[in-house]
């Protein structure tokens, strides 16, 4: 009678075996989440991290930040995640309860605006901080020696080289849509509701006028405002009017009728698909100059 030794294998080799002990790098899933609110910011923060984290982006790209509510599933990303940046000065509106209650339970949150020299205006008699803040580079870039600290600390990595090639990155972004705007005689715009600010304030270009005469599309164009905005356009000789999220496309497309000027549509609050923080601002900056032109 032959008999068989059946070998007896222990955890360690069945597991070799089954390829169960693996030596390959976590994949983004085990990474520790970053939660960002809008996908611009998004954009930026991701090439500060690079492979340290996963950056989840909550606002979904394309929809107005001053709009959006969190569903449940945001929620959870929000409180599990190991760091929230978000932009601040009440941009993201309807997210505010959501990311202090989160912080209440020991998520700690970076706040963009509270890194960076804010621009404030006047509305309705009253002072007001202008969060807006994504559409000048060089704004973002104050903010990166903190975020730097912040992300370092919290990840357990040196960033620094990273945090550096950003802000060269960003110096550049600048320079490239300062070149652009500088071939315009008469950099003069009409927006959908005031978001151009900076750009307008780091470009030297003047905004005469708004759709909606706020920092916030939850606000509505009255008659009134609509009317004062024709007669300042007008005298202004204003050639283009510039839209974008949350502002009425009937609205807009009726004014620039009025005034026979063209109507543009800019990406100012979503990055087109494939674009990165940098095309992102010299596409709008290049939209401007050919508008102007």
């Amino acid at each position: 009678m032959n008999i068989r030794i059946i070998p007896k294998f222990t955890a360690l080799t069945v597991a070799f075996s089954f390829g169960i002990i693996s030596c390959a790098s976590p994949t983004p899933l085990d990474r520790p989440t970053v939660v960002v609110t809008y996908s611009v910011l998004g954009d930026v923060v991701a090439q500060l991290v690079g492979d340290a984290a996963r950056v989840k982006v909550i606002i979904p790209n394309g929809q107005d930040p001053h709009d959006f509510e969190p569903s449940a599933k945001d929620v959870e990303a929000i409180n599990n995640s190991v760091l929230i940046v978000a932009n601040g000065l009440n941009l993201e509106e309807r997210l505010d309860h959501t990311i202090d209650e989160a912080q209440r339970s020991g998520v700690p949150v970076f706040v963009m605006a509270d890194h960076v020299t804010t621009r404030t205006m006047t509305e309705s008699g009253s002072t007001i901080f202008d969060p807006h803040l994504w559409l000048d580079p060089l704004t973002i870039s104050q903010a990166i020696p903190e975020l730097t600290k912040k992300l370092g600390t919290i990840l357990n990595v040196d960033l620094a080289s990273r945090s550096t090639e950003l802000q060269i990155n960003l110096a550049n972004t600048n320079s490239e849509a300062a070149a652009i705007i500088a071939g315009i005689n008469n950099c003069t715009l009409v927006t959908g509701h005031d978001e151009m600010g900076y750009f307008a304030a780091r470009y030297g270009c003047t905004v005469v006028g708004a759709i909606i005469p706020s920092l916030s599309t939850s606000a509505e164009a009255t008659a009134g405002a609509i009317e004062k905005l024709r007669n300042l356009a007008a005298d202004s000789g204003v050639r283009a009017i510039f839209t974008s999220l949350g502002t009425s496309k009937r609205v807009a497309k009726q004014i620039a009728q009025e005034l026979d000027v063209q109507l543009v549509e800019l990406s100012t609050s979503m990055l087109v698909k494939g674009d990165h923080y940098k095309e992102f601002i010299v596409r709008i900056a290049q939209q401007v100059a050919d508008a102007l032109k």
